[in-house]
């Protein structure tokens, strides 16, 4: 009965795309806010004393550990997972890292061909820890983790890693962060002669800034990317949600927190109209050209994106451009995370090694010292709170001002449920995907659909958590 619950869930087709934050970028111990405060830095660990002397014939104590070479399924580029492999093989001689190229997109879909075949990569990313953790193909990370010295430190962020925790059991870690904001265009602010936001900005400042800057005959709008904000403004106004309403235990879109920031967006949208994402593709195309960016053209003051955005404005942006966190409602002002996964196969002949490369990649110092090196291509925020780390990461030529505030925010904030909860896949595409989209084409209104939306939501997740649970009894 486990193996055939397992074994359904290949079965599930996972429609969900991949978020911007999956392609092409790089990717519990304490709860410290990062801080550029002189601490307590934590030298990177020593290497363990060499064993005695070895066998009769003479072994010498420093002999060259037989080198294993292990399969790691990523969905970097190739100049990307390059970079990686180089840097860690470089101070990890005896391991060697080849790409599994046989595991790509669609992801669950080329997993699954693989573990059927037996041949699962020893460490690989997960579009979906529960998915891979209810086919058993994760090994439980908590005996390693409990015996590595540098995690003890706990320098890790314990609400992130919770995130991938089933039951005790740690059956992956994030490798990667991307912390959600709005991107400010400086210069439309200065040219409209409207006040550059602070940090806790309101709900309210924000509109009446997305309004000022709103000039509809020069093709220029306060704001792109508005519908979103559905999804984390809730946790603004209500203290005790989470991402999309989640509470930590059931969804909660009968909240009234979930009415108005439905509200606010809408009102936003049309009767504000501070966004172009109300217009034909057509009336788009016209105003902007083919293929082309309105925030890129400079003809957007503020835009709602993922931090994953940072090294294409640095590089392409012909103005100036910061970032603040979303604002705050009556419920305070968190910052929405997005976390991508990495885990070992349970069926890997080599889990040391295999365990060595995935810290390298999470929690290892050495690691994120290596990566945030100015030729390395900008990418996660820092998983370790560290203030070596942090000086690196927030000292480089392309990080805009207001980082250095929003990633004090990392342990109060909230993640993205898409690759941690069970069920969310398939409740986005089949339950609240359509629904929003009848509440957007203004065919239903919220406060008509919230109970059944409510219902079928939670009812998907505890369908799947049931699942999850008793394939890995």
């Amino acid at each position: 009965m486990k193996k055939a619950l397992a074994m359904s869930l290949v079965l599930i087709t996972f429609l969900a795309l991949v978020l911007s934050a999956c392609g092409g970028n790089n990717g519990g111990g304490g709860n410290q806010a990062p801080s550029n405060e002189p601490g307590n830095a934590s030298p990177g660990n020593t290497d363990a004393p060499a064993d005695e002397a070895g066998d009769e014939g003479g072994m010498a104590a420093d002999a060259p550990k037989e080198t294993v070479t292990l399969k790691w399924a990523t969905w970097m580029s190739p100049e990307e997972s390059d970079r990686y492999i180089k840097a860690f093989e470089a101070t990890h001689p005896n391991i060697k890292i080849v790409k599994d190229t046989a595991v790509d997109w669609p992801w669950n879909e080329k997993l699954s061909a693989v573990a059927a075949a037996g041949e699962l990569p020893d460490v690989m990313w997960t579009f979906g820890v529960p998915f891979a953790a209810a086919n058993g193909w994760l090994e439980d990370l908590t005996p390693y983790l409990n015996n590595d010295d540098e995690y003890g430190q706990g320098k890790t962020f314990k609400n992130l890693d919770a995130t991938a925790n089933y039951d005790g059991k740690q059956y992956a870690l994030p490798h990667s962060l991307f912390l959600f904001g709005i991107n400010l265009n400086l210069d439309l602010f200065e040219k409209e002669n409207v006040p550059v936001p602070p940090m806790n900005w309101t709900m309210e400042d924000m509109r009446d800034a997305a309004v000022k800057l709103t000039k509809f005959n020069e093709q220029q709008f306060g704001m792109s990317n508005v519908a979103a904000l559905r999804e984390t403004l809730p946790a603004q106004i209500d203290p005790n949600l989470q991402w999309n309403t989640w509470d930590g235990e059931k969804f909660n879109f009968t909240s009234p927190a979930f009415k108005q920031a439905t509200d606010f967006v809408d009102e936003l949208m049309y009767s504000d109209k501070v966004t172009y994402d109300i217009y034909k593709p057509e009336e788009i195309q016209q105003w902007f050209g083919k293929d082309q960016w309105p925030w890129m053209l400079g003809k957007v003051a503020m835009q709602y994106d993922g931090t994953w955005s940072i090294g294409g404005n640095a590089q392409n942006a012909k103005f100036k451009w910061d970032i603040r966190p979303i604002p705050a409602g009556d419920g305070g002002q968190k910052i929405p995370m997005v976390t991508d996964y990495v885990g070992m196969s349970s069926s890997s002949k080599y889990k040391e090694e295999a365990f060595e490369f995935i810290k390298w990649l999470t929690f290892s110092k050495e690691g994120w010292m290596q990566r945030l090196q100015p030729e390395w291509p900008l990418g996660s925020v820092p998983l370790v709170n560290d203030e070596e780390v942090w000086n690196l990461y927030l000292g480089r030529e392309d990080m805009p001002e207001g980082m250095k505030e929003m990633v004090k925010m990392i342990p109060d904030g909230f993640t993205d449920l898409l690759k941690w909860l069970p069920g969310y896949q398939t409740a986005l595409d089949t339950v609240f995907g359509p629904t929003m989209k009848d509440v957007t084409e203004r065919k239903v209104k919220v406060e008509d659909v919230a109970a059944d939306l409510e219902k079928r939501m939670n009812d998907t997740y505890q369908s799947a958590n049931d699942q999850l649970k008793a394939a890995a009894k």
